[in-house]
């Protein structure tokens, strides 16, 4: 094993930190956060030939995707790092997934990872491509949120 130097653990880090404003993004339904976080060339591929590419695109997916819920949150884990050098990554991080839909009643549970090329952008690792994949899917009823928890914001704070 390679013993990693102090560049490879700080490239880490800010990989890691992309991947978490993915999370944050899409829970708090930042439309600029996510748009930024992808490469302009940018893929995001659901399986299946279900492909969006370019920027543009993506933030149509991003709205489109993130308004159709009252509430999401995104868990990242198990972040596997199969390459990081000469400004690009690939990794696997895990992931699992809440989203409410209070209007169908239904909560949808997604079990999967993120398969992602990432490139250091000069002030950021932004995502090249991101292939999800998921390994099971789980549906329930709504249930109400108990009135002692206040629901957070999915707009970004102002």
């Amino acid at each position: 094993m390679t013993r990693l130097t102090a560049a490879d653990l700080v490239a880490r880090a800010e990989i890691t930190d992309t991947l978490h404003a993915y999370s944050r993004g899409v829970d708090r339904r930042d439309i600029d956060l996510l748009a930024d976080l992808f490469t302009e060339d940018g893929t995001f591929d659901y399986g299946h030939g279900n492909v969006t590419t370019g920027r543009s695109a993506l933030r149509a997916l991003f709205e489109a995707a993130t308004g159709r819920y009252t509430a999401t949150s995104h868990h990242v884990s198990t972040v596997s790092f199969l390459h990081v050098g000469d400004g690009t990554a690939r990794t696997i991080a895990y992931v699992y997934a809440f989203h409410d839909n209070a209007e169908q009643d239904r909560h949808l549970h997604v079990w999967g990872c993120y398969e992602d090329e990432l490139v250091d952008d000069g002030d950021r690792w932004r995502i090249r491509a991101r292939k999800v994949r998921v390994a099971g899917t789980k549906s329930t009823g709504s249930e109400p949120l108990p009135e002692r928890f206040q629901r957070y914001d999915r707009q970004p704070p102002r």
